[in-house]
């Protein structure tokens, strides 16, 4: 399999995993074609319980579907509220 690159961009406390983050930027990941949206959580560190709101060029994605070449991901804690 061949690799792909996307462009993920994390939002409010998840930016704390990521010390010289550039919310402007984002952050340019290099992944395994094929890979799903929990193996990019896996890659990222991040934990899958603080990372549960993913968005794929403006639409929400579950964490069994797959990324692709060239997608803008950005990715939420999840909402609290009452």
């Amino acid at each position: 399999m061949g690799r792909i690159r996307i462009n993920v961009k994390v939002f409010a406390t998840l930016r704390r995993f990521f010390p010289d983050y550039d919310p402007e930027k984002g952050i340019d990941v290099t992944i395994e074609e094929g890979a799903t949206f929990e193996h990019l959580i896996q890659s990222l560190h991040l934990p899958p319980n603080e990372a549960s709101v993913i968005l794929v060029n403006g639409l929400s994605k579950k964490m069994t579907d797959r990324i692709m070449d060239g997608d803008q991901i950005n990715i939420f804690a999840p909402m609290g509220g009452g």
